[in-house]
């Protein structure tokens, strides 16, 4: 594909919207109007892994049982929120503390309570790093279409693009 190309995905849950190189150039979600609604998008030809975190300081701790990380490893991470509280998505080098848990350092701080759920990549996939790409959140209320153009070329995706979607009705990725 080039510059000028540019399709469209559609899911109703999560799932893949492409496997592959592209550029994300908008979205648009629909929330569900019953709670807060999400949207992840990932960098990836696996999805995410459910795991747990807490923050304590900068210090993130996350257990996801036999999770077979390595200390130095990058994780693609995004977190959801307690009592109105989140960690800061992105991608982070990781230490491991045991077979069931890694912390990482936060670029923001303050205390989160443990076991709230987080999503992570890891590892290499087609010659590239799995990423978290972008996080929104919708309003308990939001029934509304949401569009959002991203500037510029867009974000890059090497390796595929994937959506976790959480309390959505709807959830379209443009992408070229």
């Amino acid at each position: 594909m080039d510059d000028t190309d540019v399709r469209s995905g559609h899911l109703h849950s999560s799932g893949f919207i492409f496997k592959g190189r592209a550029r994300v150039k908008a979205f648009d979600v629909v929330g569900a109007g019953t709670s807060v609604g999400l949207l992840e998008l990932w960098d990836t030809d696996v999805a995410p892994t459910a795991a747990t975190y807490g923050r304590s300081a900068a210090v993130v701790t996350v257990t996801s049982t036999a999770h077979g990380l390595k200390t130095g490893n990058t994780v693609g991470i995004s977190f959801q929120a307690a009592s109105g509280v989140i960690a800061t998505p992105g991608s982070y080098e990781i230490t491991v503390t045991g077979a069931n848990t890694f912390t990482l350092t936060d670029i923001n701080s303050g205390t989160i309570a443990t076991s709230t759920v987080c999503r992570y990549v890891s590892g290499t996939q087609k010659g590239y790093t799995a990423q978290w790409l972008s996080t929104y959140h919708t309003s308990a209320t939001d029934v509304f279409f949401n569009g959002f153009s991203i500037p510029g070329n867009g974000i890059l995706a090497n390796i595929g693009i994937y959506v976790y979607a959480d309390n959505l009705d709807s959830v379209s990725v443009y992408y070229g």
